[in-house]
């Protein structure tokens, strides 16, 4: 019987098994049954579905929007208001220093944007996106999408 490895990695975790394939795949469902709650594993299986930017038929504010959703934290904060401009304002990347007046402008400030973004990025939640107007730019990748959508789910 062939040796394989399966690499698997959620967020900034990864777990690598290397056997029999039947012995390594067995291992990799374990893992994901015990430790991915069942609302990150449907998450992962299934076609995500978006957190709602409009509540009849209006389009809700950033305020409205973090306030509806709910976060426990500034990487939340972080999560969500990226979240909202590329799903309610539709950009394809955003800078620190958005994020930081967006924040201020939903009187949940940052203590420091850029930080903040950067522990995001290496949980694997943001990624870098280029440059926008000589800054550094941001997007959420899929596992930060989904954290958000499980946030909402919940």
């Amino acid at each position: 019987m062939p040796v394989v490895t399966i690499k698997l990695t959620v967020g900034s975790f990864t777990a690598e098994v290397t056997g029999p394939q039947k012995y390594a795949e067995k291992k990799v469902d374990d893992f994901i049954a015990r430790f991915l709650t069942s609302a990150k594993v449907s998450a992962l299986e299934s076609k995500p579905t978006a957190a709602p930017t409009q509540t009849g038929g209006k389009t809700l504010t950033a305020a409205e929007f973090v306030k509806k959703i709910g976060s426990r934290n500034q990487w939340d904060t972080a999560l969500l208001l990226g979240y909202f401009l590329e799903n309610n304002k539709k950009v394809s990347s955003f800078t620190s220093a958005e994020l930081s007046s967006l924040g201020r402008e939903i009187k949940r400030p940052f203590t420091n944007p850029s930080d903040t973004v950067a522990k995001l990025t290496s949980r694997g939640l943001m990624m870098s996106a280029g440059d926008k107007e000589g800054k550094r730019a941001y997007a959420l990748t899929a596992s930060g999408e989904q954290y958000v959508e499980a946030m909402v789910e919940s």
